[in-house]
C-alpha cells in the first residue's frame, strides 16, 4: 500500500508549472535534475534480515528527457525511473485561469503530487515507492515526432542492477490516439527489493481544468475494473488495497481521465489512495480538492516478470473508450442508468450532425426539430384533446351543477362526455412523460460530454456546457412556455399555472447548461407553431361537421 505523506498547508493561488516545458511542450533550458546519481555505484544493499533492502545513494548522472510528439499529445519521459514526467493534450486548453490558456496537462508536477513521485507509472514495494523511481535508466531511443500514417515507434529505458537484476520499460507510441503501450520487464526482482509482488502506480493527481471548480472537482474519483464491474471510489479516507482480479485502474476529472490497463496478467489488487487538500480559483474562492492516486498490484512468480499494458491519457471520449473495451465507456458520466441508453443515442446523433453542421448550437436546434417531428403524433393528439376540452367546458359545468351532491354520478357522466367526444383528460401529461428520458439524456450529454466542452454557438454563448451568463436563452424559453400554455390551458382554475410555470422554469433553467436551455426553448417555440396547426385542423373539422 502506498501511503500519502503528512498533510501540507493549503496551497494559495496555485499555479501549475511543468518544469522543463513551455506551453507548446518544447523542452527548455530550465530542466533541473531531481536527483543526482553516481554511475559507478548506484545502489548499496543493507542486510536487515530478509529480504535484502536496496538503498539509493547520491550520484552525478544527469537527467535526460525524451520528448515524443504525436498528432494528439506531447509526452516527456525521464531517464530517472523511466517515469512519464509530462503529457499534454494538443487540442485541449485549460478553461479556468488555473494555468492560463495552457494545454491540459495530464501528469501533474511534483509540487502537486502528494506522494512526491517525479512522474507517473511508478513502481512500489511494500508500503513505499521503490528506489527504482529515482534511479538513472539507460535510454535506448531518441526524441520523436510522429505524423499520421507513420509506423508506431518504441523508446526503451533500462536499469541494470547487480548480478543480472534489471528493470526495462518499453514505451510504444502510435501517431494517432490518446493511448500508448508499455511493456514492463523485471529480471531477478528479489535483488531489487521486490519479493513476491509490486505495484505499478499512477500517483500524480488529476488537475482541475474547468471554469466551474465546484462542478469539475466534484467529478474527481478513482476507478477500478474488477470482474465485470466498474467501481467508482470518491472516498479519500480509504487507502486499503482492493483484493481480487482487476483489469484496470483510472483517475477521472469532469472531462479527462488517466487509465492503466493490464493487457496480460490481471492485477491481484487495485490500489486507490487519496488526500484532501484545498485549491483556490481565479477569484480567490477556496475549494476542496480530492487528490487521488491509483495502482495495479501484480504477483511475482519466479526470477522474471513481464507484462504488457495499455495506457490511456486523454479526454473522456465515450466512443473512443468503448472501442478500447473493458467497459471503459462507463468512466463517462451519462446520467442515471435508466436514461443512459438515451444519453448515448443522443450523443451519437450529435456527433453525426456535427460532421455536417460544424456548430453544436445548430446541432441542438436541428436535434430539437427532429425530436419535435418524432413526438409530433403524440403532441398533436394531446393538443387536440386539450383544445376539445375547451369546447366541452359548458357541458362539464352543467354536469357539475346538476350532480353537485352526487360525486359518483358526476364522475360517471363526466367520463361519458370524455368518451363521446374522444377526449383524454390526462393527455397533456403523456408527452411530457415520454420526453423525460430525452430531456435527462440531453442534460447529461450537454453537461458531461467532451464534445460540448467549450463549444461555442453565437455571440455571447461561447460554451454550451456552461450557463448563459445573461440568461437570455432562459428568458426566451420562459416566454415561449407562457404563450404555449396560454393557447392550451382553458380551465379558469388552472390559469395561474400560465404565469407560475414559466417563472419556475426560468429559475431552474437559469443555472443549467446553455445548450440544454437552447434545446428546451426551441422545443417550446416549435410547439407554439404546432399548436397553431392543430387549432386550424380542428377548425376545419368543425366546419365540415356543421
Amino acid at each position: 500500500m502506498l501511503n500519502p505523506p503528512p498533510e501540507q498547508p493549503p496551497v494559495e493561488q496555485q499555479q501549475q508549472t511543468t518544469a522543463g516545458l513551455d506551453t507548446t511542450g518544447a523542452v527548455t533550458a530550465e530542466t533541473t535534475p531531481a536527483v543526482k546519481h553516481d554511475e559507478s555505484q548506484i545502489v548499496r544493499y543493507e542486510e536487515t534480515g530478509s529480504p535484502v533492502v536496496p538503498v539509493m545513494e547520491e550520484t552525478t548522472v544527469p537527467e535526460k528527457l525524451i520528448r515524443i510528439e504525436t498528432e494528439d499529445f506531447i509526452a516527456i519521459i525521464s531517464s530517472y525511473g523511466g517515469l512519464l514526467k509530462s503529457l499534454m493534450l494538443k487540442e485541449y486548453f485549460t478553461e479556468n485561469g488555473y494555468n492560463g490558456d495552457s494545454l491540459v496537462e495530464m501528469v501533474s508536477t511534483p509540487d502537486m503530487n502528494p506522494w512526491q513521485a517525479n512522474g507517473a507509472l511508478t513502481l512500489g514495494v511494500e508500503d513505499s515507492l521503490s528506489f527504482i523511481n529515482k534511479a538513472p535508466f539507460e535510454v535506448q531511443g531518441y526524441d520523436m515526432t510522429l505524423f499520421k500514417g507513420d509506423d508506431p515507434q518504441t523508446v526503451s529505458f533500462v536499469y541494470s542492477g547487480p548480478d543480472g537484476a534489471s528493470v526495462r520499460k518499453d514505451y510504444t507510441f502510435s501517431p494517432e490516439g490518446f493511448d500508448f503501450k508499455l511493456r514492463l520487464s523485471i529480471n531477478k526482482p528479489g535483488l531489487l527489493g521486490f519479493t513476491d509482488r509490486f505495484t505499478l502506480g499512477w500517483l500524480t493527481p488529476v488537475l482541475p481544468t474547468e471554469k466551474d471548480y465546484k462542478e469539475d472537482l466534484g467529478k474527481f474519483a478513482g476507478f477500478y475494473f474488477k470482474g465485470d464491474e466498474v467501481i467508482e471510489n470518491k472516498d479519500v479516507d480509504v487507502d486499503e488495497p482492493i483484493s481480487g482480479d482487476c483489469k484496470w485502474v483510472a483517475l477521472r476529472s469532469k472531462y479527462f481521465t488517466n487509465v492503466v490497463i493490464s493487457d496480460d496478467n490481471l492485477g491481484s489488487d487495485a490500489l486507490i489512495v487519496g488526500k484532501k487538500t484545498s485549491v483556490y480559483d481565479s477569484e480567490g474562492k477556496q475549494h476542496e480538492w480530492k487528490k487521488f492516486g491509483v495502482g495495479l498490484t501484480f504477483n511475482i512468480e519466479g526470477e522474471s516478470f513481464t507484462n504488457d499494458l495499455t495506457i490511456y491519457s486523454g479526454p473522456l471520449d465515450y466512443f473512443s473508450l468503448q472501442e478500447i473495451g473493458y467497459k471503459l465507456g462507463e468512466l463517462v458520466d451519462m446520467g442515471f442508468w435508466l436514461f443512459r441508453p438515451f444519453s448515448i443515442g443522443a450523443l451519437w446523433v450529435f456527433i453525426q450532425l456535427h460532421k455536417v453542421l460544424f456548430n453544436y448550437g445548430l446541432v441542438i436546434i436541428i436535434f430539437s426539430i427532429i425530436m419535435k417531428v418524432v413526438f409530433w403524433p403524440l403532441t398533436r393528439k394531446s393538443s387536440a384533446s386539450m383544445m376539445r376540452m375547451k369546447d366541452l367546458q359548458p357541458k362539464l359545468q352543467e354536469i357539475k351543477a346538476k350532480y353537485k351532491n352526487e360525486p359518483q354520478k358526476m364522475n360517471t357522466e363526466t367520463m361519458k362526455i370524455y368518451k363521446e367526444y374522444g377526449v383524454n383528460p390526462f393527455g397533456s401529461c403523456l408527452p411530457l412523460l415520454v420526453q423525460l428520458p430525452v430531456f435527462w439524456a440531453m442534460f447529461s450529454v450537454l453537461r458531461n460530454s467532451i464534445e460540448l466542452r467549450a463549444a461555442d454557438f453565437i455571440f455571447w454563448i461561447t460554451d454550451l456546457s456552461q450557463k448563459d451568463p445573461y440568461y437570455i436563452l432562459a428568458i426566451l424559453m420562459a416566454l415561449a412556455m407562457f404563450f404555449q400554455q396560454k393557447m392550451t390551458i382553458t380551465d379558469p382554475k388552472q390559469k395561474m399555472i400560465i404565469y407560475i410555470m414559466p417563472a419556475v422554469f426560468l429559475f431552474i433553467f437559469g443555472g443549467m447548461p446553455s445548450g440544454l436551455v437552447l434545446y428546451w426553448a426551441m422545443f417550446s417555440i416549435i410547439g407554439i407553431f404546432g399548436q397553431i396547426l392543430v387549432k386550424r385542423h380542428l377548425s376545419k373539422e368543425k366546419q365540415l361537421t356543421t
